[in-house]
């Protein structure tokens, strides 16, 4: 059913495959590997697949078809491949790509000037989209009624609901600074003014954060593959969890005060940043997969 589902859903990218006759294919997500497959194995496609697991885990569904190789983020990835039979010549730990702007190095000080944020306080980012209008909403009051000693910058995505209700919380409190930003390209910029990020760990906005050197307080991950991304941060020293919003603020607490804690987070996550990623798995598809 699920199956039927997914190539009733893909008939325009299948479409699309057979008119332009690639050489090779990229996928980074789980979903058009098996689909893209069975063109190959019914002769309406000849291109190579190339499969680039874009969470820290390799978890079953992408694992519904071979691939012709495998890009992933860890060691422990490719360990997993590999114990499940798949050839190491097939497998290429490259990290998960990301867009190559934060890659690019950016004054700290710079940024928060023209962002408008104070110019020493620490900065706490917060992916307020994830969590829907109310948890987001929830999650900022409690940092801002904990008179935690730093700045918060909520981004709500293109959640103007979400947006103006954080700005509502900005009176309450006596936070220095709060403030809630909407849609926004200038991403790369908010990690690298940023000093600790709260969120839900997805793979790619977690490959962004660890490139610019941030910690993680990991707040209510997806089961699966975002728990997996959470433990993955907590084991290498880059995070904490937050599993209930009334230790929150103890936790966020906890980093910032602490002596020497949050440098260390952020020296572990610069560590496990891969910002060559995209490069790595361009220059092999380029070369003819």
């Amino acid at each position: 059913m699920q199956g039927g589902i997914e190539r009733a859903g893909a008939q325009k990218l299948l479409k699309k495959a057979r008119e332009f006759d690639p050489d090779v294919v990229i996928c980074t997500h789980f979903l058009p590997t098996p689909l893209l497959e069975r063109e190959r194995m019914k002769g309406r496609m000849r291109a190579r697949i190339i499969t680039v697991v874009t969470d820290f885990e390799v978890h079953g569904m992408w694992l519904g078809a071979p691939s012709d190789h495998y890009f992933v983020a860890t060691d422990e990835a490719r360990a997993h491949l590999e114990a499940l039979g798949i050839a190491p010549d097939v497998i290429t730990v490259s990290g998960i790509p990301t867009h190559p702007v934060f890659a690019l190095s950016k004054d700290w000080a710079a940024m928060r000037q023209k962002h408008g944020w104070h110019p020493s306080l620490p900065a706490i980012l917060v992916s307020a989209g994830g969590f829907g209008a109310g948890n987001a909403e929830r999650l900022v009051e409690t940092l801002i009624q904990s008179k935690v000693k730093a700045q918060i910058i909520a981004v709500c995505g293109k959640s103007e609901t979400l947006k103006a209700s954080i700005e509502k919380l900005i009176t309450i409190g006596e936070m220095p600074l709060v403030k809630a930003v909407g849609f926004t390209t200038d991403m790369d910029e908010f990690m690298a003014a940023a000093d600790l990020m709260i969120g839900k760990p997805g793979g790619l906005t977690t490959s962004e954060s660890l490139i610019k050197g941030l910690g993680w307080v990991v707040v209510n991950p997806i089961p699966g593959q975002e728990e997996k991304n959470a433990i993955y941060l907590l084991e290498q020293g880059a995070g904490v969890w937050s599993d209930n919003l009334y230790t929150l603020a103890y936790k966020v607490k906890a980093v910032l005060e602490e002596p020497g804690r949050l440098k260390g987070m952020r020296k572990n996550a610069l560590r496990l940043g891969r910002p060559e990623a995209g490069g790595i798995i361009a220059r092999f598809a380029l070369a003819g997969g």
